[in-house]
């Protein structure tokens, strides 16, 4: 008889170059694309970034084949002012997406797996929350799904909509009107000033990412020690992320430029038939024309043309640029589901209430 799904912790030095495999094929076969879970993200995140070195990897085997992976650490107290311990999703400033990778043939029964966890995988956790999953797609139905068949329910905590384009009839004819025409006059103003605008994609350029450092360092995140180059590690982890993503013919790194070189950039990473995209900059000294607004414009006027499904702008809450520009929204969703005992559905039921009676409060 074939061994059925099994939940595991996988630590940094359990990550053998065979599980490392197992972990590629499940990105190919996924439910759902996530390039932030893959092992090209994932493992320069855990080698250079603050608490990487944490990270472990909540995974669901069955016999050699790897069906589910979610990188997590284990934290006593949930939020402030709930003390109970859990396990949660790993984010960091450069987290994309935390929707888990897993099986598309098998998702509901491999998240009940997960689910059911024993206690010598979850330690004393009570409840399991992933940020920033994508809402409303095949993953959160098998989550759904998966929480039922141990008598439990997700609750769905904090939600955001950000901006995709997609291939949707109704999202396709790209920017509104009056947006467009001002960027197509930012664009003319632009030219008149530095000559010749042009769009290309550096990305197999020997200097992109140093250019793109530059660029970013070079304006207010420079100053505000946020900009990638400001931090030895994240630039390390960034270099690695687009070498890594480079070799596999899925980097972008789209430039807007005048004669005298890259005035905004932005780079991004493909996963199956998507686009994510993930840092942008822009040379602060053509601010006044709005380069990295005419950069997002010109992805949605080349959209059309392109061979993918979706572009998705992976914007946090509260962001509103690539709205105005993009027309498609995307849900993403902080939820926590129960592992399978009484006391965790007990603890996520009650979190639950608490989650209605708040939200009842506010629309009153």
């Amino acid at each position: 008889m074939p061994p059925g799904p099994v939940a595991r912790l996988l630590r940094r030095g359990d990550l053998t170059p065979r599980i490392v495999d197992a972990w590629r094929d499940l990105a190919d076969r996924a439910a759902e694309l996530n390039p932030c879970n893959e092992p090209d993200a994932l493992l320069p995140a855990m080698r250079h970034l603050t608490e990487g070195s944490r990270v472990n990897l909540l995974v669901v085997m069955t016999g050699e084949r790897l069906d589910a992976c979610l990188p997590v650490l284990r934290v006593p107290r949930w939020r402030a002012k709930v003390p109970v311990p859990a396990l949660i999703s790993w984010t960091h400033p450069y987290q994309l997406l935390g929707t888990p990778l897993v099986d598309r043939e098998h998702a509901a029964e491999t998240l009940a797996a997960m689910l059911r966890a024993p206690r010598t995988v979850r330690g004393g956790a009570q409840l399991l929350s992933i940020e920033d999953l994508g809402d409303g797609g095949p993953v959160a139905a098998a989550l759904d799904e998966a929480a039922a068949s141990i008598r439990g329910r997700v609750v769905r905590w904090e939600s955001h909509e950000r901006a995709v384009l997609t291939r949707s009839d109704d999202e396709t004819s790209g920017p509104s009107g009056g947006r467009h025409k001002r960027v197509r006059r930012s664009r003319r103003a632009l030219e008149r000033v530095a000559g010749p605008v042009t769009v290309t994609d550096r990305a197999k350029d020997d200097d992109a990412v140093g250019l793109f450092l530059a660029l970013e360092a070079s304006g207010w995140k420079g100053r505000a020690g946020t900009a990638l180059a400001s931090n030895p590690a994240d630039a390390a982890f960034f270099r690695e992320l687009c070498r890594r993503f480079l070799e596999a013919d899925r980097l972008e790194m789209r430039s807007l430029e005048t004669s005298a070189g890259p005035v905004a950039m932005q780079t991004a990473v493909r996963a199956g038939d998507g686009i994510f995209h993930f840092k942008i900059a822009y040379d602060e000294e053509y601010g006044a024309y709005s380069p990295g607004v005419q950069l997002l414009v010109d992805f949605a006027d080349r959209f059309p043309e392109e061979s993918i499904a979706f572009r998705d702008s992976c914007t946090g809450a509260g962001n509103v640029t690539e709205s105005h520009v993009w027309p498609g929204r995307r849900t993403v969703t902080s939820v926590l589901m129960p592992f399978a005992s009484t006391a965790s559905r007990s603890v996520v039921a009650a979190l639950g209430a608490a989650r209605t009676r708040r939200g009842r409060k506010a629309r009153m």
